[in-house]
């Protein structure tokens, strides 16, 4: 028999999707059809889906009470839209919980498709016809409802979740909820051959898991490049208002205010960074067009003065392109990172690695006019000059008018004119050019730290005020919690790496340990039971014990690091290349508690060494270091973080640029014994 999770539905529906990559290109007569008119490309002699929540409230306490899509042989993908209606999207009050079912339909789409007949001239037009424009280019994308980015998913915490995730891809799919550690629920971590098989073309699978914690969480896909084709949406779990602790410091929290920022290709180019869209919208950069032209279509968001705003951004990064973020004369009151709250920081700006997130709070105490919301890329994206913008735009402004200006802030009158849109400050080879120009600004989580070792433990901790210091490192921000242990608690250390070589054939391999992960056949939380460990796994100490020397050789298996379950952990992980690398982990949250520079690449291969010398610095136990689940881990530099490994399970480890972990900079955490963990049957197959 088939477990619920894994149904088929029609074949003929999976050729019509996989062959017209969900796109026909509308005639006149389709055109001028009223609204209430079904697309005929969606369109059948058969009854029509609806949605469940449309025809049943959910009830609060178990999911008993849903009425949930159990046959989808019938069905009208033009049903399967945004969530501005749903019934789990409200005001969050004490005590009440709701269960909250939703459906994802993931498909073929592209950007800038046949579908965009009217769009392409009225922006107006484009939700109508589920156009994505994006920045004018055509190009194969990956869409969830027919939307770059997904639908958003509101929620308020303890909600019970029910998700089915329909596969209308060519190939696999998983579905990650990123931010949320999966408490009991391992299975629905969205990890392919970790804690699940992916999802195979033709398949729903069904999540079931409960929004345990507040925050800006998002999710997305977690197989091969999706995620870059646009597999992903934001996760807004909110509090009441009695359980949020910052909710006296702004007025309102929209959806509409919620911005993914993301680094795109053009085509299949996988490895060129082409553009960074916010919302999926921007100018490309394939024209001369001044930025202020109004024939670029840009992300606006509105408010009205004198009323505050609590705004989040995330960054889905799929090359190393770290951002920086700031919005023309408005400080930014950051309240809150990957979802966890924090001591309030007053700043000009801030840097994102992939996967991090920043809340804050806008003030809308300007001139009623429109403002510049201002995206740098550097890295990958420095190379090309890449850089976008949105709107914030205040009532009482011309509503399409674009701001005055340039994006980014121009360039002295002494410096040397750079090629492109005049008087842009383009980053290329002009690094001393941007510094200049953030001189006594205050910029959060800045990625170009410099090295910390010579200077001394003191040097790294940066104290979150702008009177102490310019630059307030991730690593001083400080959590609204304490940490969850005692003082002197006594910490099981494991070293780890990040580092790039070339395989003789020429092949960029990315590692972690100096190993390159090759994932598993079976899924290891479900058939744990059935693998020999010490054939089927490797890990550092295992090669080295068969006498393999990874800084010669090329080690390429399936790497696990084993931890023991209930215990305080730390890992101290080491950056071997020049640029920044976002360090996440799968299962837990960690506390940040040390950051810095080393500088020479000899002595971080001997972190062990220079950590029993006292030259890694750690954050004293009083202070309440920042809560994460994504970090930058600084170009020849190091991250210390800390948990208590409470969640036994096969967690994925790995650097979160999706170029970097399909190339292998991926492995396994294997926290607790075989017997600590939730028993989860295997999928079987009709």
């Amino acid at each position: 028999m088939c477990v619920r999770e894994s149904k088929s539905f029609p074949s003929h529906w999976i050729i019509i999707f996989l062959v017209l990559g969900l796109a026909q290109a509308l005639t006149e007569e389709e055109a001028a059809l009223p609204e209430d008119i079904a697309d005929p490309l969606f369109s059948t002699d058969e009854a029509k889906f609806d949605w469940p929540w449309a025809r049943n409230k959910t009830t609060k306490g178990t999911p008993a009470g849903l009425n949930l899509k159990n046959d989808y042989t019938q069905m009208d993908i033009g049903s399967f839209s945004d969530f501005d209606r749903h019934p789990c999207r409200r005001v969050c009050q004490q005590g009440q919980s709701q269960s909250c079912y939703y459906q994802l339909v993931v498909h073929n789409y592209q950007r800038l498709g046949p579908e965009c007949q009217r769009c392409q001239f009225d922006e107006r037009a484009c939700a109508a016809e589920h156009c994505i424009y994006g920045d004018g280019v055509a190009s194969p994308v990956m869409a969830v409802n027919r939307m770059i980015p997904g639908p958003s998913i509101e929620l308020c915490e303890n909600d019970s979740v029910v998700v089915d995730v329909l596969n209308y891809l060519g190939e696999a799919t998983t579905m990650h909820w990123h931010g949320l550690n999966m408490v009991g629920t391992p299975e629905m971590d969205g990890a392919a051959f970790v804690t699940q098989y992916p999802l195979q073309p033709g398949e729903v699978y069904r999540y079931e898991f409960k929004a345990d914690r507040g925050g800006s969480l998002w999710y997305h896909s977690h197989m091969g490049w999706q995620r870059g084709f646009g597999v992903a949406g934001h996760l807004i779990v909110r509090q009441s208002r009695q359980a949020n602790q910052h909710a006296h410091l702004y007025d309102y929290d929209l959806v509409e205010h919620a911005l993914m920022v993301q680094d795109i290709f053009y085509d299949r180019e996988l490895q060129t960074v082409r553009n960074i869209l916010i919302n999926g919208k921007g100018r490309n950069h394939l024209n001369q067009l001044p930025d202020n032209d109004n024939r670029h279509r840009y992300e606006r968001l509105r408010v009205t003065p004198g009323y505050r705003y609590r705004m989040r951004v995330l960054l889905n990064g799929i090359s190393n392109c770290p951002v920086e973020f700031s919005i023309e004369e408005h400080k930014l009151l950051i309240i809150s990172t990957d979802g966890n709250d924090i001591e309030p920081v007053l700043a000009d700006g801030f840097f994102l690695t992939s996967a991090e997130r920043f809340d804050f709070v806008l003030e809308a105490n300007q001139l009623a006019t429109n403002y510049w919301i201002r995206v740098r890329g550097y890295e990958q994206c420095e190379g090309r000059k890449l850089y976008q913008g949105a709107v914030l735009s205040y009532r009482g402004a011309t509503r399409t008018e674009q701001p005055r200006g340039n994006i980014l802030p121009t360039i002295a009158p002494q410096s040397r004119a750079l090629d492109g849109v005049d008087n842009l400050l383009k980053p290329t080879n002009s690094s001393e050019q941007s510094r200049a120009l953030d001189e006594g600004r205050v910029l959060v989580n800045d990625y170009r730290i410099v090295a910390t070792i010579a200077a001394g433990p003191e040097a790294f901790l940066r104290l979150a005020t702008a009177e102490k210091d310019n630059n307030v490192g991730t690593v001083a921000l400080r959590s609204l919690q304490p940490v969850p242990w005692p003082r002197n608690t006594r910490f099981l250390t494991y070293y780890s790496s990040f580092s790039l070589r070339r395989a003789p054939n020429g092949e960029l391999l990315f590692q972690i340990d100096e190993i390159s992960y090759i994932p598993p056949g079976i899924s290891l939380l479900q058939g744990r039971h059935l693998l020999q460990e010490g054939g089927y796994f490797c890990n550092r100490s295992s090669l080295a014990a068969q006498g393999r020397n990874c800084q010669q050789d090329v080690c390429e298996c399936l790497n696990v690091i084993r931890m023991p379950a209930y215990r305080p952990i730390e890992m101290v992980v080491a950056n071997y290349m020049t640029s920044t690398h976002p360090y996440h982990i799968h299962g837990n949250s960690f506390r940040l508690v040390g950051q810095g520079v080393v500088g020479n690449i000899d002595e971080l291969r001997n972190i062990q060494n220079l950590d029993r010398q006292g030259r890694l610095p750690r954050l004293p136990d009083h202070y309440h270091a920042v809560v994460k689940d994504s970090v930058q881990i600084p170009g020849l530099g190091y991250i210390i973080v800390r948990f208590i490994s409470n969640n036994p399970g096969f967690w994925l480890y790995h650097c979160h640029i999706e170029a970097h972990a399909v190339q292998g900079m991926m492995a396994v955490l294997k926290i607790g014994e075989d017997h600590q963990m939730k028993r989860v049957p295997a999928r079987v197959r009709c």
